[in-house]
């Protein structure tokens, strides 16, 4: 009785603090007025490929970029990384390693780099008055996360992760960074599969941008996101809506709701179906989104010796945009 007063204590707490900083992102439409925009790139092919619709449906290391509290799975020690090709030949990608330190507190280290490639350069006006601008010079820039995140299993059902990250943006001779922390609360209900999660990420300061002298720099809010999501195994198990052995097929519905500072409320759903712990199939849909609202992929578990290599793919359709592909790969020892 006393461990479901001290849950309820801190899921009240932490929903009190996210609470008035969700209105207070409301207040106002900030459509593109954001900052370091490559935070808002779902990291991994398992969520892309389920609609970004997983913050109560994560079970691996690389929960740590949607809700650190969701690591607290993870019993021994795994590893993890993301490769993307994004839009305009960037490069986009992510890793990540986690493991229990005790029976109850589980840490993690990760890194996302995003590569903008050789941009060639150009001016305003050419002296010369020619309609063509470029200089036959090149530049860069690369945007970068640093990131560590800690996470306590208060019973066997109720998570609470933090983490917090050092992130860099650099464009030509322009350079800003700043330090931010995401937190994030994750309870399974032991019912009906039924499993419950809620994430805030990107509490920061602002970044200051593109002038020379400090005093000059423009200030930028970064992309603020929260999350509340809720995901339900419908086939796997005797208990569940639909019956079945868990080894032999399972599936699992998600529903995430998402609210930002410089978007309108979103709502994902995504399903993931597996056949017999070694194949999984999934798709995901994003609502009231401009653009790669459909999305869908696959994965292969596999054991190889002591390690389990788990590889996921996902095909998203940006519409006007490029097509991506996204690839994951991850190995739990």
């Amino acid at each position: 009785m006393k461990s479901n007063k001290i849950i309820f204590r801190i899921s009240l707490i932490i929903s009190l603090l996210m609470y008035p900083l969700s209105v207070s992102a409301g207040d106002f439409n900030k459509a593109g007025r954001t900052a370091m925009q490559f935070l808002k790139i779902g990291v991994g092919a398992r969520p892309a490929a389920m609609g970004e619709a997983c913050v109560a449906n994560l079970n691996n290391v690389n929960a740590i970029f949607w809700n650190p509290a969701a690591i607290g799975q993870i019993n021994h020690f795994e590893t993890s990384f993301s490769y993307t090709k994004w839009f305009a030949d960037m490069d986009f990608t992510a890793g990540a390693v986690g493991m229990s330190v005790t029976s109850t507190v589980v840490v993690a280290l990760d890194y996302i780099s995003l590569n903008y490639g050789n941009i060639p350069e150009a001016l305003v006006t050419h002296p010369t008055g020619r309609l063509d601008t470029r200089t036959g010079e090149h530049f860069s820039g690369s945007d970068l996360s640093l990131g560590a995140s800690v996470t306590k299993n208060f019973t066997d059902k109720l998570s609470i992760g933090i983490r917090g990250k050092y992130v860099q943006e650099d464009l030509h001779t322009y350079s800003t960074n700043l330090w931010a922390f995401d937190i994030g609360t994750y309870y399974h209900t032991g019912w009906k599969g039924i499993r419950l999660a809620m994430s805030a990420q990107n509490f920061a300061g602002k970044a200051r941008w593109l002038a020379t002298l400090e005093k000059e720099k423009q200030q930028y809010e970064v992309p603020l996101l929260f999350r509340i999501g809720t995901s339900i195994d419908l086939l796997g198990g005797s208990d569940l809506f639909l019956g079945g052995n868990p080894d032999r097929h399972r599936l699992a519905l998600n529903v995430d709701a998402i609210h930002s500072n410089d978007y309108a409320e979103r709502l994902n759903i995504g399903a993931e179906y597996w056949f017999f712990n070694r194949i999984a199939l999934r798709t995901g849909y994003r609502f009231n989104q401009s653009y790669g609202k459909f999305s869908f992929g696959g994965a292969l578990n596999f054991p190889v010796n002591q390690t389990h290599i788990h590889i996921d793919y996902a095909y998203v359709d940006y519409d006007y945009l490029d097509i991506t592909h996204r690839f994951t790969v991850t190995f739990t020892y």
